[in-house]
């Protein structure tokens, strides 16, 4: 569970953030022949046949096995995309509890062997390159964040060009000097109406609530977050 740490102000909870997916992982060796060639039979099943990696979820001591594979990555433009599937290993956990897949109504469910796998468990995974000269950040945009505006943030943050607009009765918490914010670590822009939530880090982060006004960036508020 992802939790929000508040320095001031009210937010909402941030959302673990995404990465470029690695390399095939070396986990898919570990796996017996016949349960690889099951999660693969899967993979080809949910249009994922070549997979770029193959990861466990799950140790196999924790909860019940899974497997998560990963689709290559797909490019158009500044979008980064791929498919993931998580797998599942019927049966019980160690702790004699059944194993269960998530299958909705509407859902479609498909086995091999001793594995399972759902559509509703089947996501698409996206960022949005931004860069500046030789350098460049992945980010996830949420719905309603567009690519022209997560531009401007990220630039406002790497460039140090950001506005502080924290009402007095914060300003005793930062003083009138904002943290400093890395853009090589900014993984998250999400919307809430007018206001952008910057957010950095993998496990735990800062994250900067911000509007864009007349092309500059306004912070009203800073927080931090963590999983």
């Amino acid at each position: 569970m992802t939790r929000l740490l508040l320095l001031a102000g009210f937010c909402v909870a941030c959302v673990s953030p995404q990465a470029l997916p690695e390399p095939l992982a070396a986990s898919a060796d570990s796996l017996r022949a016949a349960d690889t060639a099951a999660v693969l039979a899967l993979g080809r099943q949910f249009g994922i046949p070549q997979p770029a990696r193959i990861e466990r979820v799950f140790p196999e001591l924790v909860g019940c096995p899974a497997v998560e594979l990963g689709s290559p990555v797909s490019i158009e433009g500044k979008r980064h995309s791929w498919m993931e599937l998580k797998v599942r290993r019927r049966g019980r956990d160690t702790g004699g509890h059944r194993c269960e897949v998530s299958a909705p109504s509407g859902s479609t469910v498909k086995r091999s062997d001793r594995w399972v796998a759902s559509s509703d468990e089947l996501i698409e995974r996206s960022l949005w390159r931004v860069s500046d000269g030789d350098w460049h950040i992945d980010v996830t945009l949420d719905a309603g964040v567009p690519y022209d505006s997560a531009v401007v943030l990220v630039l406002a943050v790497r460039r140090r060009t950001l506005v502080n607009r924290m009402p007095a009765g914060l300003r005793r918490f930062f003083g009138d000097t904002l943290p400093t914010i890395d853009a090589s670590d900014i993984r998250t822009i999400r919307r809430k109406q007018d206001v952008y939530q910057v957010i950095t880090g993998e496990r735990w982060g800062t994250v900067l609530f911000v509007s864009i006004v007349a092309g500059e960036v306004m912070v009203h508020n800073v927080g931090s977050w963590i999983s």
